[in-house]
């Protein structure tokens, strides 16, 4: 029995720009407790950018979680 994190199912893209906003919004609610420490949704989206890259550069990547 072979693990789905094993699996060599071709995996379903990932809309880029949705995973960016994802991250970007889970920034901005982050900061939401200190205003005096607010960011804008911009800067965040920047930040989930660098997430990402540091992310592909580890050898990892965000994909789309199927159940079966």
């Amino acid at each position: 029995m072979q693990s789905e994190l094993c699996s060599t199912e071709p995996k379903q893209l990932v809309d880029q720009h949705q995973v960016i906003s994802i991250i970007a919004t889970a920034i901005c609610e982050c900061f939401k407790v200190r205003p005096d420490q607010k960011i804008g949704l911009e800067e965040a989206k920047q930040i989930a950018k660098c997430v990402i890259e540091a992310l592909a550069e580890a050898g990892l990547e965000i994909g789309v979680h199927n159940e079966s």
